[in-house]
């Protein structure tokens, strides 16, 4: 039986994906076979879908997201979380709140050679809960700034998300890498200001540390200098205009070895272990890639994001109850669904309606990567709440409970940025628009 109706269509595409995913099926098989059965059911052949996985990973663009990840597997055996860690206390941690500020400054700067949330929260999580543990600081502000501060990981650049997401958007993804920097560093600050309130209200929160001095300075930098190295070469390349996002991704590759030359500490064993990783990462981001380009072929095909878009126009909905509904449906996938996964999921439907509604598709990337930042702490099911619980072995629901300020947080800051685009569009259009 051949079904038309593109509504029918996708009900029943989302229904059968659904139920592949509750009965454990690989997310990038399910996206795939709802794809190829999809054009069984919409014309009654699988069409182009063989074809369709080679056309998407002949990509040049696509090639900076294996680098990305090999560059931070690099900079992560080599120690470079210990010496970021370390770095960023003694920047810090003279502030009100001491090392809940390390928290969140390292999780930032990690942010920049790691891409990945999760691998953020846990590296510098496994580093900083015994040390925080043994001086005495709340068990709940720990935990809290963690996971919170591990959200970080997808949005400071380079972000393996937005790579995939102009990619599929057709947009630069060096303008989307300048526009995740004052939203990164907006989100820092908050984050430790609301520390800083607390340790100032109830100073037993966390001990008063060591003054900032000049040689605590000095020291810092020392520890940090493999961070501005690598931000010099592969941000400054990429928003200088003299690289392309792969370009710098190879560069900067090449960099974290010398790094890790230099620090003493490579190995065959390292390199090894560093490609076996980044090989294992790869091919899960992109067979998912591959997944969700043959459900969106299929979707286009039968001109599902065409018929949702004009159903929402002619409706007579205002633009932003749709972009309050892609918000919350956002939020939610990311309590149980990677970023990637969520956006790839997505895409072909929602970047259709954003697009016809007016709204830039530079800004809605950064908002996407925000939102699927808040629904990884969103209580009770966020992935990093787990990564957190795992590495300090404590109730999980002290992290839900030590998460809920971080979260709302975030609310206000995803408030801030869609009433005012130019947060997000000032820093891209000054540095790519003449």
């Amino acid at each position: 039986m051949i079904i038309e109706n593109p509504f029918i269509l996708v009900t029943l595409s989302f229904l059968a994906l659904f139920l592949l995913l509750a009965i454990g099926v690989h997310i990038a098989i399910a996206l795939a076979m709802v794809g190829v059965i999809g054009f069984f059911v919409f014309q009654g052949t699988a069409g182009l879908a063989p074809l369709i996985p080679f056309s998407t990973l002949d990509s040049f663009i696509l090639t900076a997201i294996p680098l990305f990840i090999f560059m931070g597997e690099i900079l992560v055996q080599c120690g470079a979380s210990d010496m970021i860690y370390r770095g960023t206390s003694r920047l810090l941690s003279w502030l009100p709140g001491g090392l809940f500020h390390a928290n969140i400054g390292a999780c930032a700067m990690f942010a920049a050679i790691s891409g990945s949330s999760p691998a953020t929260a846990a590296t510098i999580g496994t580093v900083a809960i015994p040390s925080l543990k043994k001086r005495g600081y709340d068990t709940y502000i720990t935990l809290g700034s963690l996971a919170a501060g591990g959200t970080l990981g997808i949005l400071i650049p380079p972000s393996i998300n937005m790579i995939v997401y102009g990619v599929l958007a057709e947009e630069s993804i060096g303008q989307l890498f300048a526009g995740g920097v004052i939203p990164g560093i907006i989100l820092s600050g908050m984050f430790m200001i609301y520390i800083g309130f607390r340790a100032v209200r109830n100073p037993g929160l966390a001990p008063k540390e060591m003054a900032l001095s000049i040689k605590g300075v000095a020291l810092s930098f020392l520890d940090l200098w493999p961070l501005y190295v690598l931000a010099i070469i592969v941000l400054g390349g990429i928003f200088g205009g003299f690289m392309t996002p792969t370009e710098a991704a190879a560069i900067g590759t090449s960099a974290s070895l010398i790094i890790a030359m230099v620090l003493r500490r490579f190995s065959w064993a390292l390199l090894k272990s560093s490609l076996a990783s980044s090989l294992q990462t790869t091919c899960m981001v992109l067979f998912i890639v591959v997944g969700a380009s043959i459900m969106a072929s299929f979707f286009s095909r039968a001109g599902i994001p065409l018929a949702v878009s004009q159903m929402i126009v002619e409706s007579g909905v205002s633009n932003l109850v749709v972009l309050l509904a892609i918000y919350a449906v956002y939020i939610f996938l990311g309590c149980f669904i990677d970023p990637v996964s969520i956006l790839l999921l997505t895409a072909a439907t929602v970047l259709p309606i954003v697009e016809q509604m007016g709204f830039d598709l530079i800004w809605f990337g950064v908002i996407y990567v925000v939102l699927a930042e808040i629904g990884m702490i969103t209580p009770p099911m966020g992935l990093n709440l787990f990564v957190i619980q795992g590495i300090s072995r404590e109730d999980l629901w002290k992290v839900v409970i030590g998460s809920i300020p971080f979260f709302l947080i975030m609310l206000v800051g995803i408030t801030l940025f869609t009433v005012f685009p130019s947060i997000i569009l000032w820093f891209p259009n000054l540095l790519f628009q003449s």
